[in-house]
């Protein structure tokens, strides 16, 4: 599944390179991980936004929003290119002047991206549609009636499925488009629950939503609701967590033959801070058991950090047990998709924290005087990705932790691309114009954190600046994945014609087992 739109700004503040070169010279480069195929786009001074969309084994599209005029909007370039990043074929199409983007999916040989027509009026839409065989596009008009603030945007079969939220209250809608009309799905307009997934199932030809519900001890579970295509209920699952537990978020596998497995984070009271994991199966709706287990429990959980502060954790977990008492551990974790593989089911997270700065107030016009410190939000810091694998009956087989530096934002979400190949895992993120991974079998460790920088297209070429606004690493197709940003290069000897340019950039990513010829 894709997830919901990644923004990419262009024109924000650079930084420069030259301070992390020494400190990158004595780090360990992955035997695993090469780099066969880069593509550059040349990024100019005016604007121009670039957004990277995913088409799996059929290639990628890349959208550049410029303020070029066309007729009757600004106009946008698509870029089509395929696996080995060659350009395909590109188009120019004018956009009405006041969207902008608010989704994009990809289904089927079809890109389809998703505009809000007005910034004021959220229920009027344009669908474009871009096949990549014909190269044509396709305008479909949507009202959804009543505005709808987009969280998810989805195609399956022949129908657009929406997920948001009107009045602050969560809402699902499907639209038909040999109809051409949108349908509301029932038993989601409330103020006790929350949208926390969707997820596309496009050979069972159904899609689940993962809801958070509060439950009438003012504590919350977690509720899986399968539909098809239009939007008709196929299976209803709630989680039973036990009086005295707090579902913080969950996922779920795909509903198949009858079976679902819900996996989350779990606390004791109503907080977003997690005392452990939990794993719940569902057969035929009805719940088979629920699993719970605590962070102190897990082997490798706290393997991210260094092995003299990890000891001492270790330590302390033991003494409680001595003494027949528990350690406990809060943590707010991001939870991924689950991986079904084999017998087993990985569940992916990655762990952060709010921080804060306080300034005081001396303001004599301020309504409270008192001088007293106030919070002032700074952002979400990432520290570590966990890997914990299931096995059918909710016990935990295995579990390895994967650190996380130097990434910092104020919007949550996932950094941590995680692929799997035979019996092993793969974690990557990018970060600095390096490619950070680590891969790991079980509880071993196969390679260590590695660090791989940005393969560039000339051995003259020298980053001078990136955009840290502006780069990401993503799941593309099989064993592949790719990085893409933004970075200004200076080649001394002017190969490829300049000795300075500014680019966006992607790169193809690929492990494999054993060396790398």
């Amino acid at each position: 599944m894709i997830r919901f739109w990644i923004f990419l700004g262009i024109g924000v503040m650079f930084l420069s390179e030259a301070s992390h070169a020494q400190r990158k010279k004595d780090q360990d480069t992955s035997a695993h991980i090469y780099q066969p195929g880069r593509i550059e786009f040349d990024v100019s001074d005016y604007g121009e936004e670039y957004r990277v969309i995913n088409g799996e084994e059929d290639g990628l599209l890349v959208t550049i929003e410029t303020e070029d005029r066309g007729e009757g909007g600004f106009n946008w370039t698509f870029h089509y290119v395929d696996t080995a990043l060659n350009k395909v074929w590109t188009r120019i199409y004018p956009v009405p002047y006041e969207s902008y983007l608010t989704g994009y999916e990809y289904h089927d040989g079809q890109f389809f991206l998703l505009y809000n027509v007005s910034r004021y009026r959220n229920e009027d839409m344009l669908l474009l549609i871009i096949d990549i065989d014909k190269v044509e596009i396709t305008e479909v008009e949507i009202n959804t009636v009543f505005p709808v603030q987009l969280t998810y945007f989805e195609v399956l079969a022949n129908n657009i499925i929406f997920a948001g939220y009107t009045n602050f209250r969560p809402v699902l809608l499907t639209f038909d488009l040999d109809e051409q009309k949108p349908r509301v799905v029932p038993g989601f307009y409330n103020n006790n629950s929350d949208i926390l997934d969707l997820i596309i199932d496009d050979d069972a030809g159904m899609f689940t939503v993962i809801q958070s519900e509060r439950m009438q001890n003012r504590k919350y579970t977690v509720r899986a609701k399968t539909f098809t295509p239009s939007g008709d209920l196929v299976q209803n699952n709630t989680v039973l967590p036990g009086d005295k537990k707090n579902l913080v978020d969950g996922a779920s596998t795909i509903f198949f033959g009858g079976f679902q497995y819900i996996a989350g984070t779990y606390s004791k009271k109503s907080s977003q801070y997690s005392r452990g994991l939990y794993l719940a199966k569902f057969v035929n709706g009805r719940q088979q058991f629920i699993r719970y287990h605590e962070y102190a429990d897990l082997t490798n959980f706290f393997g991210y950090m260094n092995e003299r502060r990890e000891q001492r954790i270790k330590d302390r977990i033991e003494r409680k047990r001595a003494k027949g008492k528990k350690a406990r551990f809060s943590y707010r974790l991001l939870v991924h998709d689950i991986i079904e593989r084999g017998d087993e089911y990985l569940m992916i997270a990655e762990a952060y924290y709010p921080r804060y700065s306080s300034y005081s107030n001396s303001n004599p016009y301020y309504w409270n005087n008192s001088g007293r410190y106030n919070p002032s939000f700074m952002g979400y810091k990432y520290t570590h990705a966990v890997v914990v694998s299931f096995d059918r009956n909710g016990n935990i087989i295995w579990d390895n932790s994967f650190e996380i530096n130097d990434i910092e934002t104020f919007g949550l979400e996932e950094f941590v691309a995680v692929n799997t190949y035979e019996d092993q895992v793969v974690l990557m993120y990018l970060e600095e114009n390096t490619i950070r991974s680590k891969v790991v079998r079980g509880n071993e460790i196969v390679e260590g954190k590695t660090f791989n920088p940005v393969r560039l297209s000339y051995a003259e070429d020298e980053v001078k600046t990136r955009d840290p606004e502006v780069e990401g690493l993503k799941v593309w197709y099989d064993q592949t994945m790719y990085a893409y940003g933004e970075q200004r290069i200076h080649n001394d000897n002017a190969v490829g014609g300049d000795y300075s340019r500014k680019v966006f950039y992607i790169n193809k990513i690929k492990y494999q087992v054993g060396e790398v010829n």
